[in-house]
């Protein structure tokens, strides 16, 4: 009966038990882990308990993690790409960060998303399903190359409206920012 068949825990510690749920679904979600424990670290640092209170108007710490400081067994695949993957969450912060005018902290993005972008490259022959994530990254720092350009355009003529083409819910914007 199902009520007596043992239960499994499923837990990335335990994955070399079970090797063949490395792939798929399972290694969505690690991907997906990965990406939002960067991105919470690149945004609040490691001192989480005393940066994430107070949110609204803080910079970016814009620490990015060593795949030694997640707390989980990880295969280069699921870094990288959770790597990739935050670029897209650091392009909509930026965004978000330059409709305020914090030129500051949109220069953090670009200079973190060019260190990913770069330091993936230097590397050469990626895992297929980071190497598909390439161009995608490529375009996202372009794009924030282009944020900066634009507020550091404002600045120059003495705007005080921050407008641009890179829009957060415009979808070709997010799809240059899903790191998919």
């Amino acid at each position: 009966s199902f009520s007596s068949a043992p239960t499994h825990h499923l837990s990335p510690n335990n994955i070399e038990e079970e090797p063949n749920l490395r792939h798929g679904s399972f290694a969505g979600v690690l991907e997906e882990y990965v990406e939002g424990k960067l991105f919470y670290t690149w945004l609040y640092g490691d001192n989480h308990e005393t940066n994430a209170g107070n949110s609204s108007n803080q910079r970016a710490v814009g620490k990015i993690l060593l795949m030694s400081e997640i707390p989980l067994k990880l295969s280069m695949e699921d870094y990288f790409g959770g790597l990739c993957d935050l670029t897209g969450e650091i392009g909509r912060y930026a965004v978000s960060r330059g409709t305020v005018r914090d030129k500051e902290s949109v220069k953090v993005c670009v200079d973190s998303s060019q260190s990913i972008y770069m330091t993936l490259k230097m590397l050469g022959k990626l895992p297929r399903n980071v190497s598909k994530k390439m161009t995608t990254l490529s375009k996202s720092v372009d794009k924030l190359d282009r944020v900066l350009y634009e507020q550091s355009l404002m600045e120059m003529t003495g705007r005080k409206e921050f407008a641009t083409g890179v829009e957060v819910g415009n979808p070709a914007f997010d799809s240059n920012f899903t790191g998919d």
